[in-house]
Parts: C-alpha cells; structure tokens; sequence
C-alpha cells in the first residue's frame, strides 16, 4: 500500500462502532479484519444499503468512495435468511430481527406504523422481535397509522387521543383549553413512557411526538406577565 493511498481515511459503521479504511476498496475478508472478527470464514458480512440489505462474499470487493460511512452488520455463522421491507430485500444473518432493526434499515419515520405484511398488516410495535422463515420471505411494509385510538395519561387523567403524532400545540390545547391561545401564556411539555426509541424528555414549541398506549404527559402553564 503506498503512502499517498493512507492520506485519505475511508469511513466504515461496523455494528455500531465507526471503523477506517486506507483503502477505498474492500472485500468481505477485509472488513472483518479490520472488524477484529476471526477467522473471517467463521462470518457473514451484511450491508445496509438503499433501504435494503445485501451479502457481501468474503471476496466481494466494496467501493468505499463515494459511500457516507456505510453500516455493516456482521453475524456469526453462514446461514443467512431473507425478508422483504417495502418491496426491498433484507438479507439477514440470524433467525429473528427487531422492529427497530427493521425501521433503521427502511428509514422509516417515528409517525409512520410498521406492518407485518404477511400476517394482513398487523401492527409490529418497536419493542417486537420478528422470526424470519427458514425458506421463503417474510413481508414487511410501513405506511401511515391505521384509524386507531390508544389511552394516554394527561396530567394525570385518562384521555383518548388517536393513534398518530401529537403537536406541542395540540397537547397545550388539550391540557388548557380556556388558556390555549392566550398571549401571556407560556407551556411546558413534559412526556414518558414513550415510544422505544424516545422513552422521556420534553416536547418543544411547534415540535411533534409518535403517542402509544400508557404513554404520560405533563403540561404546565405560566402567566408570563
């Protein structure tokens, strides 16, 4: 390898930990060595790519060029299974994936519901860990909130709000309905027991929140005069 080819740093997400490569080409093999995973033909290398996965052969080349840190994911063992996400493949290298595996992979937004398309779109909930078949594919599909409604706790009662996102905007209104919209009032959106991936903390002004079933909010008012 030349010195000239070290000057550039090609960046690499090998199961959550950021990696570099001085080449701008890689194998499979050369990914799992600079994963420290050996011996190589003990792995099966898999890449996130255009809201799909893909196998990467031991001697499969990778153009890092080009790419923004590609996510690699690296199982033990050579059997792999294969799903569908949106009409994408996945190809995965253990017998289950979570639900949130399935959302960073498709990119699928907070406010959009994931579907167990097999199954007649049954609702998969982020902390759902989903089987893959042995032969054939398993079908999987996000799309917009089926017309539900779930139980939240608003500053210690029971509402019913639908199944969705919910604005600052719409939960100050529903807290304080005769203060809502009054110049001098200023609110504080406190939430837990949230989705998955956001189980606490607070909603600011014009922002939005994924609601799901048992989820708590608090919601102040203050005269700012």
């Amino acid at each position: 390898m030349s010195e000239a080819a070290r000057t550039i740093e090609y960046h690499l997400i090998v199961d959550d930990q950021e990696l570099q490569s001085y080449d701008p080409v890689v194998t499979g093999r050369d990914i799992l060595t600079i994963a420290s995973r050996t011996p190589a033909s003990s792995y099966s290398v898999i890449m996130i790519k255009e809201h799909g996965t893909q196998s990467i052969g031991l001697d499969e080349t990778v153009d890092l060029r080009g790419l923004d840190a590609p996510q690699i994911r690296v199982f033990r063992g050579d059997r792999l299974y294969r799903a569908l996400l949106n009409e994408r493949e996945i190809v995965w290298g253990e017998k289950e994936i979570s639900a949130l595996d399935l959302r960073s992979i498709g990119e699928i937004p907070e406010d959009q519901d994931l579907f167990f398309d097999s199954k007649g779109d049954r609702v998969i909930e982020d902390h759902q860990v989903m089987s893959l078949k042995t032969s054939g594919v398993e079908r999987f599909r996000s799309g917009d909130p089926k017309d539900e409604a779930v139980d939240v706790i608003l500053n210690g009662e029971v509402v019913t709000v639908e199944k969705g996102r919910l604005s600052f905007s719409e939960l100050s209104k529903l807290a304080f309905p005769k203060l809502f919209g009054g110049a001098l009032i200023c609110f504080t959106v406190s939430f837990s027991r949230g989705p998955k991936r956001r189980r606490e903390g607070v909603l600011l002004e014009g922002g939005k929140i994924k609601v799901v079933e048992g989820m708590v909010f608090n919601v102040s008012a203050t005269d700012k005069s």
